[in-house]
């Protein structure tokens, strides 16, 4: 589980659609390896430029990017030679998703009215 500080900073991250993008061009590449070869989804990764491309983006802005979602922890990025390969991590998006869960859980004493607000079960 995330702590507040943490999981608003990993939700900044998620905040920018290109990084949304980014995510699930990573996500596609890997199931892509996945079914074809039997690898798992961290072990396939697309190189920056490969990311920039697919973005249309400059290097420089998806390097930004990829530098939030690094810090996030929701990707690793390692250089190879003069490459830069970013993969997915599986364990730290496991790890949002059981922290959303909990929140969407615990709120499960509530129920919302159309227009968004709430209001407590008795």
């Amino acid at each position: 589980m995330y702590t507040d500080a943490n999981l608003a900073e990993v939700m900044g991250a998620l905040a920018a659609e290109s990084r949304v993008r980014i995510l699930r061009l990573l996500q596609r590449k890997a199931l892509a390896c996945r079914a074809e070869a039997g690898c798992d989804l961290s072990a396939h990764c697309c190189h920056v430029t490969e990311l920039a491309a697919a973005l249309n983006v400059s290097l420089p802005t998806v390097s930004h990017h990829l530098r939030e979602l690094r810090r996030a922890g929701l990707i690793r990025m390692v250089r190879r030679g003069r490459f830069r390969e970013v993969t997915l991590a599986p364990a730290a998006l496991l790890r949002l998703a059981a922290t959303l869960q909990a929140l969407a859980t615990h709120g499960a004493s509530t129920t919302e009215k159309p227009n968004g607000s709430s209001h407590d079960v008795a």
